[in-house]
């Protein structure tokens, strides 16, 4: 999953950015105080007791590949197919927004174009070759995306109006051979007044959908949440208001500290936030708060590091069995950090000085080795001695920007552009052993 943020820069200009294509990794908006919290002792309420600041030691710690885990493919060093995503939108240039494989070895990408074109839902084969792209809903701007077991695809992001109603926050379900889609709104609200931001998991049986929304710029009146809804009937069947969950972790909201929403194997969803306890204090914590599939809390929050570590969350993935693998930006540098399902913080399992390409990360099946961005194409990390090899050139000459980096059966899908602004082209990179 891509990650995001650098620091200093106002709502409007991050959100321009945004939708004009420029780098996944977001800059970080100042965090806005609770009112009833951040003002609590100038109105005379009572204080509030101090929040923990340390570690989740208490806890089982992350112990390596799983016993049973499928076998390793090692380290994806060798380029397969440079892909051109040029004729899914052949008149108008389109952002690669997300991407995501099928179980039958195609890579799905799910195109925004720059004008007001709908946006598209590619299809790219195991070798390479474009060979098909659909119109999506009307969204207004892609979030995410999923493939559900059967190879429909699960689109994330802002929905303008759909059906003569309202637009929101919410998803689709797209077949992307004939673009039948249907379409939930899981958080409605005036366009006008509100900026919406979310995050997204899906269940691994691919019954249910789970998305965390929250809203910057000026405030409607709903508050940060968690949606559940079932993806064969489309309805939303869980909803559960997470400003108590986070006010347990952070004097301050979510907003867009909120990492990452991982899917858990026994049902439910952990939400990743960097939390802000000490409202004094500049410093983050890298925070899980596990939810159980009724939207219930499923024990206590882990933190990652300790405050004093002044750790960000840059990227975020899950494996199978639910260990959640988190990539964070330390003053000296970038560490890989890994959390079993139910287990608490643990040793550092890689650590690389390169925090301009801290943004992406893949874990594969066998979590031996990992994948992220790295000057000019990508890296393989071993998960297990923290060894490095040689970069993947991805043939690039000059503007590579790497958006995402997503799983296949053979390798990984790396998709992004490649140019100078004007002239930039959407690219998907397949890469394997």
């Amino acid at each position: 999953m891509t990650g995001r943020r650098l620091a200093g820069v106002a709502i409007a200009v991050l959100v321009l950015a945004t939708l004009t294509g420029c780098p996944a990794t977001e800059h970080r908006a100042e965090p806005t105080p609770t009112p009833s919290r951040a003002s609590a002792s100038a109105s005379g309420e009572e204080p509030r007791p101090a929040l923990a600041t340390r570690a989740s030691t208490d806890r089982p710690a992350y112990g390596g590949p799983p016993a049973g885990a499928p076998p390793s493919l090692g380290p994806l060093t060798l380029l397969h197919a440079t892909v051109d995503l040029t004729p899914a939108t052949p008149t108008v240039f389109s952002v690669p927004a997300a991407a995501a494989a099928t179980p039958d070895g195609r890579v799905l990408v799910a195109l925004r174009p720059v004008d007001s074109s709908p946006p598209r839902l590619a299809t790219v084969s195991p070798d390479g070759a474009v060979t098909g792209a659909v119109d999506l809903p009307p969204f207004t701007d892609l979030a995410d995306l999923h493939v559900l077991p059967d190879g429909r695809a699960v689109v994330v992001g802002a929905l303008g109006p759909v059906d003569d109603a309202a637009g929101g926050y919410g998803l689709a379900v797209v077949d992307p051979a004939t673009g039948q889609a249907r379409t939930t709104v899981a958080v409605r609200f005036d366009r006008t007044v509100v900026i919406p931001y979310g995050r997204s998991a899906v269940s691994a049986d691919g019954s249910r959908a789970y998305l965390f929304v929250t809203s910057i710029g000026r405030r409607q009146e709903f508050p940060e949440q968690l949606v559940a809804i079932d993806l064969d009937t489309g309805q939303v069947v869980g909803r559960r208001a997470v400003t108590d969950d986070i006010a347990r972790v952070s004097v301050f909201p979510a907003k867009f500290e909120a990492a990452g929403l991982e899917s858990r194997p026994g049902g439910g969803a952990s939400l990743l936030l960097d939390a802000s306890p000490v409202a004094a204090r500049l410093e983050r914590l890298p925070t899980l708060l596990p939810f159980d599939a009724d939207l219930n809390p499923a024990g206590d929050p882990v933190r990652l590091t300790d405050l004093a570590e002044g750790a960000e969350t840059q990227a975020v993935t899950t494996s199978a069995d639910g260990t959640v693998f988190v990539v964070v930006e330390v003053r000296d540098g970038d560490w890989v950090l890994a959390v079993p399902d139910g287990g608490g913080a643990g040793p550092v399992l890689a650590q690389f000085p390169d925090p301009a390409h801290d943004y992406a990360l893949e874990v594969e099946p066998a979590q031996e080795w990992a994948l992220l961005p790295s000057l000019g194409g990508v890296r393989a990390i071993d998960l297990r001695t923290g060894e490095q090899p040689p970069p993947l050139d991805l043939g690039c000459a000059g503007g590579l920007h790497v958006r995402g980096i997503v799983p296949t059966a053979a390798g990984a899908a790396v998709f992004g552009e490649c140019g100078a602004v004007a002239q930039r082209t959407a690219l998907l990179w397949l890469v394997g052993p």
